[in-house]
């Protein structure tokens, strides 16, 4: 998929740049929804105090997800966890090396604290069984792409450091090895080792090297990458969704793209916020297809057996248990 260059207009002066191309414009309805799938259903505009409480729930939701990992990952004291908003679980001094041998995927734990996410997205409630399945397993991957590029963000790219949701890193400087140079083999001690270290390390490296670069321009705010989240969630699940449940979608994305709007409107003004909201709906396809790659390489690894999962992992990689 083509991806788009985004780049932030913070602190440029005069709106430098061409809006012309925008989807959003100053004389936008709050209502009207950009989006890079299908065309939604036409919902009433919300009123501003009512656009305001969505968004602090998103940005609550964010938050929690954030003090959960600081309580799993890091030795934080009780205090440092519940002092308000948590736009960052972890500092530099707290991430831990990532060890592809003894990576598993996510923990138990941390599907626990997906599926609470999930089941607080605005929505979430409204839809059946097996689209609520499916939404959750689409979270996992959204959160997993999006989490990773915010922290990493946070850190600086300059570290040179990806960090991971579970607050590990992986060294970016120089790369690392892929698995394909001549002589890697000698390495490892098993095939199946060079095997779950390329279908790990791969992907990752791709993302520093193609994907890191655009989140960076697009400089999102943790408010920003909250509401991005959630869009990215209906996103990239609307087409797999059940048909009885489109319309519940659409009307989310729609919602999504009023806060979305009023945000960027009162942070940047009424000439450049419009511009901002479309840049940052605009690269949610970045998104999408970040995670469909990503859950390409899960099945690798789940149907090869490559990798000792959780048994939850390979679950949510099934397509014949999502309707059963």
């Amino acid at each position: 998929m083509q991806r788009y260059m985004v780049q932030s207009k913070r602190g440029r002066p005069d709106g430098a740049g061409n809006t012309e191309d925008a989807s959003l414009s100053p004389s936008t309805p709050l209502g009207s929804t950009p989006s890079t799938s299908s065309a939604p259903l036409p919902h009433s505009p919300m009123k501003n105090d009512e656009i305001q409480k969505l968004n602090e729930h998103f940005f609550k939701m964010d938050s929690n997800l954030n003090k959960s990992r600081r309580m799993a990952f890091t030795d934080s004291r009780l205090l440092d966890i519940f002092s308000g908003m948590c736009k960052m679980p972890f500092e530099k001094h707290q991430l831990q090396p990532f060890d592809f041998r003894s990576y598993r995927g996510y923990q138990k734990q941390e599907y626990v604290m997906l599926f609470n996410y999930a089941n607080t997205l605005p929505g979430f409630q409204e839809l059946s069984n097996a689209s609520q399945n499916f939404l959750f397993r689409i979270a996992c991957g959204v959160d997993f792409v999006i989490s990773s590029s915010y922290y990493t963000m946070c850190i600086g790219t300059e570290s040179n450091l990806l960090i991971n949701q579970d607050g590990t890193y992986i060294q970016m400087k120089p790369l690392p090895l892929l698995g394909d140079e001549p002589g890697t083999e000698l390495m490892f001690t098993k095939k199946e080792e060079l095997e779950k270290y390329k279908n790990i390390i791969k992907p990752r490296v791709k993302s520093w090297i193609d994907f890191m670069p655009h989140y960076e321009a697009l400089d999102p705010s943790f408010e920003e990458n909250s509401i991005l989240k959630a869009l990215c969630c209906w996103q990239t699940a609307h087409f797999n969704l059940q048909e009885c449940d489109k319309d519940t979608v659409r009307k989310q994305k729609s919602l999504l793209t009023q806060c979305l709007l009023k945000w960027c409107i009162d942070t940047y003004g009424d000439e450049e916020g419009p511009v901002r909201a479309a840049n940052i709906v605009l690269f949610s396809s970045s998104i999408c297809s970040e995670v469909m790659e990503l859950v390409n390489s899960l099945i690798i690894i789940s149907f090869f057996e490559i990798m000792d999962c959780d048994p939850l992992i390979n679950e949510i990689l099934s397509t014949t248990t999502l309707f059963s």
